[in-house]
């Protein structure tokens, strides 16, 4: 039997959302110089009781959290004001990026590729926001250090014009959309219907 395995992250996308309403997204930007991204999904469960047994399981799907690692999002400017809408910086006229301290970050749908063995999975969250990137930089000793900006970032769940919760997709290699995945968010996202069996029928 062929053995899969997904190894490493590539393919960055960031899609900026222009309509929190509609779910509506500019056309995905690529990113360059991923290092690695780090996903921690939030899921309460609460239990009730009666009867002297469990009378409701309940799950609740919240999103999550996690970071970003990249080396290069800040070589052209387009990118650079790209980050800074994100983040909450602004850009002045000059070219130069303002650390504002009261710019509301941006919503955006974060979209990336992890390789496989066999098959390839591309993964697209709706909903996320980016934390101020974090730094750390020091002097050259031995060999250079390639710095890193680091980012924290959270997604969350969203409602499809289907009607489905849900915090993002994933597709496989071999699939319909894989090739042209990162052209568009696809928010026409939905459950497969499943034939019920008619009643009396064997």
């Amino acid at each position: 039997m062929p053995r899969n395995g997904f190894f490493g992250v590539k393919n960055a996308h960031f899609a900026p959302m222009t309509d929190e309403d509609t779910l509506t997204y500019d056309v995905p930007v690529p990113v360059a110089g991923t290092v690695e991204i780090k996903m921690e999904p939030s899921v309460e469960s609460a239990t009730s009781f009666a009867d002297n047994e469990v009378w409701i399981d309940k799950q609740q799907d919240n999103g999550g959290s996690g970071t970003m690692s990249f080396y290069d999002v800040e070589s052209t400017p387009e990118l650079r004001a790209l980050i800074a809408k994100l983040v909450g910086y602004q850009i002045a006229e000059d070219g130069r990026t303002i650390l504002s301290a009261d710019v509301t970050p941006a919503p955006f749908a974060f979209m990336c590729e992890q390789p496989g063995h066999i098959t390839g999975k591309r993964r697209c969250l709706y909903k996320c926001q980016l934390s101020k990137p974090s730094l750390n930089a020091k002097g050259i000793e031995e060999k250079p250090d390639i710095t890193q900006l680091d980012y924290d970032f959270s997604w969350r769940v969203v409602k499809l014009p289907s009607g489905t919760r849900t915090s993002g997709y994933d597709s496989y290699t071999g699939l319909a959309d894989y090739e042209k995945f990162f052209a568009k968010v696809d928010t026409a996202v939905a459950p497969k219907v499943v034939a019920t069996p008619a009643k009396g029928a064997q």
